[in-house]
């Protein structure tokens, strides 16, 4: 996905259920490039699956914010 300089950019902990989940798809779902952060993208598929469906500019990107070296490497995917 690339992102427009001017587009507006979203990123949402804790996407993998529950409210990061729901404020994820909100965002995308309002023209936000979003990118749904979770510890273990193995549980990506729900959030992916509902992406595809709908045509959402979201991307599920792992992210451990208990970790700092996890938020400096998403953080730095999330800028590239």
């Amino acid at each position: 996905m690339t992102i427009n300089t001017c587009q507006r950019v979203a990123v949402i902990t804790g996407s993998s259920s529950g409210i990061g989940f729901e404020t994820s798809l909100a965002f995308a779902r309002n023209g936000f490039h979003t990118f749904a952060t979770m510890r273990n993208l193995e549980k990506s598929s729900n959030i992916t699956e509902v992406s595809k469906n709908e045509n959402l500019p979201l991307q599920a990107i792992q992210i451990d914010v208990n970790n700092e070296k996890s938020v400096k490497e998403g953080i730095n995917s999330v800028s590239k």
